[in-house]
């Protein structure tokens, strides 16, 4: 019997590894004889650098770099063989600022440009680039002018980083790009189809959760527009429209204009990085998991990404999860028929991630009584 055990992170309590870890201990209590294939998963948000990492057996890399509003700081980022893993959250993200100092006009993505250059100089031929938390608003400006491209104003001088200044822009030079980038592969894990512009676009969905005024977002509105008519005359590409250009203050649109980098779910270019489909094809079960069951889990989420591959290859899957949200049912359709949650009795939230390890055994052990009778009826 070949177990295939594919959970992802336990927010705030167990890595993907770990759960991997303890789900297989309980495998191994119920089914001692059976193969089990330890197969963490993510799908772009919290958790993915790791579970890559450690997954694709490659190293972290601590750089030092500059944060959204110019401090120094040392950011993490992942090599595997010739392939980086960067997050934007933790070189030009929201959680590195002060909640009362968060600035979208002055806030920049040139912290994310110097981990991107960090890995050119390592000789990288693909770089995955998670965009989720982001600080800034400001298009990928930020990323494009640590790479060599130039912002020219019409009194020809360089455009600064403040948002507020790219109404000035005139020109966008592409010729002093650092020319390491041009042949790498860059694919930005990308779950929102918000454009760049108008009501549904970068500063109006996501401008006031980065501390935008209502003021502030009619500004970068505009001025994001602006420099998308500016990208259509100078390079080419009209980003406007673009679906998914608006995710992370614009920086969809942006490595699309300036790096013609690809925006994909991030389930799925984590998927193909660890060939999930190919290792779980011949399993007889999959186990897997998060923090919570409920309807975002259906979008596109890990848990629910490798039980449709299981449907697919008739593989039935089982899920743990730490407790159950609103619409958790919903996971029928998308192959996890069998579900159950980490917490068996009465306590408080903190003691319950303080043995989620212990709890995740007990779950796991229980569905695979339930396998076991059904496999002798």
């Amino acid at each position: 019997m070949k177990i295939v055990i594919a959970p992802q992170t336990f927010k705030g309590s167990l890595t993907a590894a770990e759960a991997t870890d303890c789900i297989s201990e309980a495998v191994i209590d119920i089914f001692p004889n059976s193969e089990i294939l330890k197969l963490p998963i993510a799908d772009g948000g919290d958790g993915t650098l790791e579970t890559l990492v450690e997954s694709g057996n490659g190293e972290f890399i601590k750089s030092e770099i500059s944060d959204p509003l110019g401090k120094s700081i040392i950011a993490e980022w992942g090599l595997i063989g010739d392939i980086a893993i960067i997050e934007m959250a933790r070189s030009s993200g929201l959680a590195l600022l002060d909640p009362d100092k968060l600035d979208p006009m002055n806030s920049t993505s040139f912290g994310t440009g110097e981990l991107i250059l960090e890995a050119l100089n390592r000789g990288v031929k693909k770089i995955i680039l998670g965009i989720g938390g982001s600080a800034t608003n400001d298009c990928g400006v930020g990323v494009a002018k640590a790479l060599g491209i130039n912002f020219i104003k019409t009194d020809g001088s360089e455009v600064s980083n403040n948002v507020e200044d790219f109404i000035n822009i005139k020109n966008i030079n592409m010729k002093s790009i650092n020319s390491k980038i041009v042949d790498v592969d860059i694919e930005v894990a990308c779950d929102v189809t918000n454009t760049l512009c108008g009501k549904e676009g970068a500063s109006y969905i996501y401008g006031p959760q980065k501390g935008a005024s209502q003021h502030q977002i009619d500004i970068l509105d505009k001025n994001l527009m602006h420099l998308s008519n500016v990208i259509k005359t100078d390079i080419g590409k009209d980003v406007l429209n673009l679906v998914g250009g608006g995710a992370a203050g614009g920086m969809g649109a942006g490595m699309v204009a300036f790096f013609s980098a690809s925006l994909r779910p991030g389930v799925d270019i984590i998927f193909d990085t660890l060939s999930v489909e190919e290792k779980i094809q011949g399993a007889d079960l999959i186990i897997t998991g998060e923090g919570q069951f409920d309807i975002s889990s259906t979008y596109n989420k890990a848990p629910s990404a490798v039980a449709k591959i299981g449907m697919k290859h008739n593989i039935p899957c089982i899920g743990v999860s730490g407790s159950f949200g609103e619409g958790f049912e919903k996971l029928d359709d998308y192959g996890i028929i069998s579900k159950t949650t980490l917490i068996n009795k009465i306590s408080d939230l903190e003691t319950n991630i303080k043995d989620a390890k212990h709890l995740i055994k007990i779950a796991v052990k229980e569905q695979l009584k339930a396998v076991k009778i059904g496999m002798n009826l």
